[in-house]
């Protein structure tokens, strides 16, 4: 044997027992020589030959030698199976049988081991069996267990037996109906998750992949009746088998499950480690599939972070799925983002296609660029969708030479205008009054079907449908025609045009339309007093916007937070103080939300009319939603208490300073001269001491005035 130095030595003579090494050595280790049964540790002089360490037995032959009689002592063994070694083996002489257990490739085995005399070992081929008192065996017992066992072994067996179970439970999987599960499943003693680990169970579906359909179907049978609890790697494997075999509506659920309860990184990871190398177009389909999950759920940071593990392992996704992910971007107004992944897949060889370039027809629109389309076009790349974006836009500004002009390039193109081509123009001439643009439309759009003959009976749905659009031009022009013509609307018309203004910014016609449907008792969604709301805010503070605010949070509705602190905020500068307050009071009592800018001009107001008690109220409501006002506005609040020689309340609003970081050199100064004038000046000087370590020192003059109070 090759001894390699500086390599631990394993003291065991290590014989599986359920093999014979020949027929004259078994698995008592005995020799037989000329029909006489002489065993090993009753020989002196022995020596034993396999080769090479770490080769496997079976390739060499296992030679006995009687040294004392070389030429009539020596018989040589071939294993008849396979039986790796570990590394360095050293022996000992036998002295009884003990039952051990060893790792061997990962796998538990069991095996009977021989505890032998230690041998001296050299860097020869050679080992030779030494004489040495059978008590040092016992001495080394324990560094041995120590050595061979750092983790729990497996036993040889159950891994057969495993092996075993995975092969009857596939045969039963693929070839028996599920009626037959039970009973096979208990002769098996399959019955509880206990047996069926996840590891044996993605054993399983590798061998059942072929029929995903039944691997789904033992996936539930086990998770019902047999109280299997799948981790992640088994969820993930199986959402990639059923997205690989185009099982998309199956594997929804278990896939909305993952991405609730794990993160991308590694829903993503395993996905990856299931896929083949050769299965380049099922894993790119898989992966798209699963992108498309996270957008469908408008989960924007989750999905791009899922499209850059993809390309960091050099996978794709498809080009349909980066168009989804763009649409996406672009629904929720993430124009920089867009940009950045358009870049992206660009850079990453995806070739676009002609949804591709709508989609960046709509970005240029929304970065106010919708001229650049022109150059797109120029391509020779059109869609409708981009005809329909430059007719908007130049219709929005009046210009419609233009857009007509691209409608008769549509006309040549063979690309057929629809509906919301012609509104785009429709609501434009509305805007701006043009009686022969509006007129010419009308009959083309007649004459395409997209308007009856007979509008008068159809009212409801063309108003509707001009309001879903959000051309409240045009869908303002047939309310009117209806309402002149004394048609009865239906309730929802009216609820459609309010939505319309209230997009559109119309806020007088907004609230003239609120106003009718209050007389009509009619019903309105949450989500649209919502928008109704936002654009009163917008308003300039007039008395009857204050009024409808004011009357629409009374009666709970909510406002949106930031618009409705910077309508406060506004009425404040134009110094309506009572609208203000009487707004601000009305969201107080009703628990809403507010933003704390928006009371820092009530706050100073409170202080320089001398109304301190209302300037403590509003900021311990502060206090309660947890934010602070400004710098300069607590220079002035503590200014006032201390006037008001309210010392107590000043120092309790100078530590709630502290806590949220809006301490500064001014409200140091103001606090110290305080509590001088208050003759507290153990306190002044520790708030001295404070602002010194923070650093807050103010500048030389004001120092000086600052430390004269102490005098």
């Amino acid at each position: 044997m090759i001894i390699q130095q500086n390599r631990t030595l394993l003291p065991f003579l290590i014989l599986k027992s359920e093999f014979h090494w020949g027929a004259e050595l078994s698995a008592g280790a005995a020799w037989w020589e000329r029909g006489g049964r002489i065993p090993v540790r009753e020989q002196k002089g022995f020596s034993l030959d396999y080769g090479t360490c770490g080769e496997p037995l079976a390739r060499k032959k296992v030679t006995f030698t009687n040294t004392r009689n070389p030429t009539n002592r020596k018989r040589t063994f071939v294993p008849m199976t396979r039986i790796e070694l570990g590394s360095l083996v050293s022996f000992y002489k036998l002295a009884t049988s003990y039952k051990f257990g060893l790792l061997e490739n990962g796998r538990k085995l069991s095996a009977i081991l021989f505890p032998i005399a230690p041998i001296s070992l050299c860097t020869t081929t050679q080992m030779t069996i030494a004489s040495r008192p059978l008590h040092l065996f016992k001495k080394s017992i324990t560094i041995a267990a120590a050595l061979t066992t750092p983790t729990k072994p497996q036993d040889w067996r159950t891994q057969f037996k495993q092996t075993q179970i995975v092969s009857q439970i596939s045969s039963i999987l693929l070839q028996r109906q599920t009626n037959h599960w039970p009973s096979l499943f208990k002769n098996l003693k399959l019955i509880s998750s206990q047996h069926l680990t996840p590891s044996l169970f993605l054993q399983i579906l590798h061998n059942t992949q072929t029929n995903p359909q039944v691997s789904l179907h033992f996936f539930h049978y086990a998770k019902n009746y047999l109280g299997f609890k799948p981790d992640v790697k088994v969820l993930c494997t199986l959402v990639y088998v059923l997205l690989g075999s185009g099982l998309s509506k199956p594997a929804k659920p278990i896939l909305d499950s993952l991405i609730q309860t794990y993160p991308p990184t590694q829903i993503v990871g395993f996905l990856i480690q299931s896929s083949n190398v050769a299965e380049t177009h099922i894993q790119s389909s898989v992966l798209s599939s699963v992108l498309e999950c996270y957008c469908n759920k408008g989960l924007i940071f989750e999905a791009l972070q899922v499209y850059q593990i993809v390309r960091e392992n050099g996978c794709f996704v498809s080009i349909n799925c980066s168009n989804t992910l763009l649409s996406l971007l672009l629904r929720k107004n993430e124009l920089r983002l867009g940009w950045c992944y358009y870049g992206s897949i660009i850079r990453n060889g995806v070739q676009e296609n002609v949804v591709t370039w709508s989609l960046i027809a709509q970005l240029l629109c929304k970065d106010g660029k919708f001229e650049q389309i022109v150059s797109i076009l120029d391509k020779g790349v059109c869609s409708s969708v981009m005809y329909n974006l430059l007719i908007d836009c130049y219709s929005e500004k009046g210009n419609f030479e233009v857009a007509f002009d691209y409608l008769n390039d549509m006309y040549r193109k063979c690309i057929e205008p629809s509906f919301s081509t012609f509104s785009s123009i429709l609501d434009g001439a509305c805007k701006y009054h043009n009686a022969e643009v509006i007129e010419s439309v009308m009959s083309s759009m007649v004459e395409k079907g997209n308007l009856s003959k007979l509008v008068m009976s159809d009212y409801d749905s063309v108003i509707r449908k001009f309001s879903d659009m959000g051309k409240a031009y045009a869908a303002e022009l047939f309310f009117r025609e209806a309402y002149e013509k004394g048609i009865k609307l239906q309730d929802n018309t009216y609820v459609s045009m309010l939505r319309a203004f209230s997009k559109e910014g119309k806020a007088e016609d907004a609230i003239r339309m609120y106003n009718i449907i209050l007389e009509r008792k009619i019903s309105i969604s949450d989500k649209c007093y919502s928008a109704f709301m936002s654009v009163l805010c917008d308003e300039n503070p007039s008395e009857e916007v204050s009024s409808l605010l004011k009357d629409l949070i009374g009666r709970g509705f909510v406002p949106p937070i930031s618009q409705v602190s910077k309508f406060l905020s506004s009425q404040c500068e134009k110094h309506k103080w009572k609208e203000a307050e009487e707004l601000l009071n009305v969201i107080i009592q009703r628990g809403f939300q507010f933003e704390s800018f928006c009371c820092c001009s009530l706050v100073r107001h409170y202080c320089f009319s001398r109304r301190i008690d209302s300037a403590i109220s509003l900021h311990t409501e502060l206090e309660r939603l947890g934010v602070a006002l400004d710098v300069e506005t607590y220079g002035v609040l503590l200014d006032r208490l201390f006037k008001s020689r309210r010392r107590e309340e000043a120092l309790r609003i100078f530590d709630y300073m502290r806590t949220h970081d809006m301490l500064s050199s001014e409200s140091f100064s103001i606090m110290i001269r305080g509590l001088c004038q208050e003759k507290e000046f153990r306190k002044a000087m520790r708030l001295h001491d404070e602002m010194l370590k923070l650093g807050l020192k103010p500048d030389k003059k004001g120092y000086k005035r600052l430390i004269s109070g102490f005098g």
